[in-house]
């Protein structure tokens, strides 16, 4: 799945990444025959840390050294990593997630903590609203990494996630993502100044919360490359974590490239620009909504900060020229978005199907400003809500099967209980993030852009389909987007471009989400990964998100079924709108 780090973008954007054969899958199961999920021996974990003083003579740990994709992002093998971390530090993480969170195990309820502070988008009680944040972010503590007989100390490591952070805490698992920094404690301890793991300096160990099949983390984000546009490099690990009692097994985690590190080193010509992971409401980008607080920004964050480029942005595509003069607007919006690789983006995310984005959310995606040509280019992030199976047919407007019950992962969810959860008496009602939710009610926040039309209002409603926000997936036409999600819109509604959406629907249906091929994919990544989630050798119980064996297996049969679902769908919609 991984393709050769490429410097230029330009070639990126052609889809110089592809898909591992399935032919490897007999070379690989053969190699991996020999493994087992017990405790790390000789080929991780190992005693072998260099001298601490010479870790910019070593490339494993140099931060001179290119980023080592083929080791740390393989794509024929599963990697092990073990990480370390001293009993009173773990304590620490511990005791900071109860403070967030509360008791580990004590609820059902998918919480968020409260924030100080919290935007004006935030639910009752203070708790952040879907497209907000909590501001949030749980402590860092030193651990040691080890990893193909090599050790990397003081490395910083915490607890990562939105919703799946304080859910997976408050349902009793351990199996929570990490976010590891590599030179996070350089001030404390000099001698790992510019530490790097083979180049990398931060890196995401994400847990496949909700995701029975474990791949989509894995897989998307090379579905999006293929279709040129710029995202992170991804594998699978099986993560041990030693806190004084031995290397246990937490699972089997994907490990994702972080954008601000080296996304924006090795897929860009020049990596000297802004890079923001926007969230809240002034990302929508709806007119009368701009403020700096929604654009967090991850690099060049010295000097005050200039957010000139995103204000830019907001102000041509809200700009009366759009209806006026669409020329004019369209030359002005190219000069300052990259027009065609978000077009790349919107067709590929619709036809894939992404619950939890852009269009109805107002997160999971960063924006770099590319200093060869000052426009913005758009990044997507965080997958775990892609590839979902529950929200085809006709209109891909979320209707529910015919019996009525809404689906997570492609499997059927009683519509009187919450994700698998029994629900409060009366059985209408789903909860995200701790608030209740009715059929004929949403999140008790208005639309962040002020709309009043159907669907504008960010919530969901399990008796007529997902809304707004969380479970939303937008239709094939785009006609179920409003005003409230400009980007969208607004060039939905010009001609050129909406012309040239409907060309890329079509290219990603028979190139990058080719349904033959993403079986084979699909089929890959199951065999290969299948020793380290079920069986003697799988994941445990309290570190996994698993309800059984055999939802694993379903899993792969929805997402193949998924893929064949969008391209007749893609296609039934090109011919429909090419004969009419």
């Amino acid at each position: 799945m991984q393709p050769i780090a490429s410097t230029i973008r330009n070639v990126i954007r052609r889809g110089s990444a592809g898909f591992a054969s399935v032919a490897l899958i007999a070379v690989v199961l053969t190699a991996c025959c020999g493994c087992t999920a017990a405790a790390p021996g000789a080929e991780n974990g190992g005693d072998t840390a260099p001298d601490i003083g010479d870790i910019q003579a070593d490339p494993s740990h140099s931060s001179s050294a290119d980023p080592n994709f083929s080791v740390v992002f393989p794509d024929d093998r599963v990697n092990m990593m073990t990480i370390t971390i001293a009993p009173e530090n773990w304590q620490k993480m511990l005791d900071n997630m109860t403070e967030l969170y509360g008791e580990f195990g004590g609820s059902t309820t998918r919480g968020m903590p409260a924030a100080p502070g919290a935007r004006d988008n935030a639910q009752p009680g203070g708790a952040p609203g879907m497209g907000g944040t909590s501001d949030i972010n749980p402590v860092y503590v030193p651990a040691d990494v080890s990893f193909e007989d090599q050790i990397w100390t003081d490395v910083g490591i915490r607890f990562k996630g939105q919703m799946s952070l304080g859910s997976t805490w408050k349902e009793g698992s351990y199996k929570i993502s990490f976010k590891l920094n590599f030179d996070k404690f350089e001030d404390e301890n000099p001698a790992i100044k510019n530490q790097r793991f083979y180049g990398f300096d931060e890196l995401n160990l994400q847990s496949g919360y909700t995701d029975d099949s474990l791949m989509r983390d894995m897989i998307v984000p090379s579905i999006f490359r293929d279709s040129g546009v710029p995202a992170p490099h991804t594998a699978f690990y099986r993560v041990y974590l030693d806190y004084g009692e031995g290397p246990i097994y937490f699972g089997l985690y994907t490990m994702i490239e972080s954008v601000e590190d080296t996304v924006i080193k090795t897929q860009f010509e020049d990596d000297s620009g802004n890079v923001y992971k926007p969230e809240g409401t002034g990302a929508t980008f709806a007119r009368g909504t701009f403020d700096t607080a929604s654009f967090v920004k991850k690099t060049n964050k010295k000097g005050g900060g200039d957010w000139t480029d995103v204000e830019t942005l907001y102000t041509v595509l809200n700009s009366e020229t759009r209806t006026t003069d669409p020329e004019a607007w369209r030359s002005e919006l190219e000069t300052v978005l990259d027009v065609d690789e978000f077009l790349r983006w919107l067709a590929t995310n619709t036809v894939i199907q992404n619950w939890d984005t852009y269009g109805g959310n107002s997160r999971n995606f960063y924006l770099y400003t590319d200093p060869t040509d000052g426009r913005i280019v758009w990044i997507p992030w965080d997958n775990n809500f892609a590839l979902n199976g529950s929200m085809g047919g006709a209109g891909n407007r979320g209707d529910l099967p015919a019996d009525g019950a809404p689906q997570m992962n492609g499997l059927p969810t009683d519509p009187a209980r919450e994700f698998g959860r029994p629900m409060p008496e009366g059985g209408d009602a789903l909860q995200m993030n701790g608030s209740w939710v009715g059929p004929a009610r949403e999140f008790d926040r208005p639309n962040p852009a002020g709309g009043d039309e159907p669907g504008n209002r960010i919530g969901m409603n399990p008796a007529a389909g997902f809304g707004g926000g969380m479970g939303r997936t937008t239709s094939l036409d785009l006609g179920d987007v409003g005003e409230n999600w400009p980007l969208i819109r607004y060039l939905a509604d010009d001609p050129v471009y909406y012309a040239q959406y409907q060309e890329y629907l079509e290219m990603v249906v028979t190139t990058s989400f080719e349904p033959t091929k993403m079986e084979e994919v699909y089929r890959y990544y199951h065999a290969l990964i299948e020793p380290y989630v079920t069986g003697p050798d799988g994941e445990q119980a309290g570190y996994t998100h698993l309800k059984s064996a055999e939802a694993f297996d379903i899993s792969l049969d929805a997402l193949i079924e998924h893929a064949y679902d969008r391209h007749d769908a893609v296609m039934d919609y090109l011919s429909t709108e090419r004969t009419s």
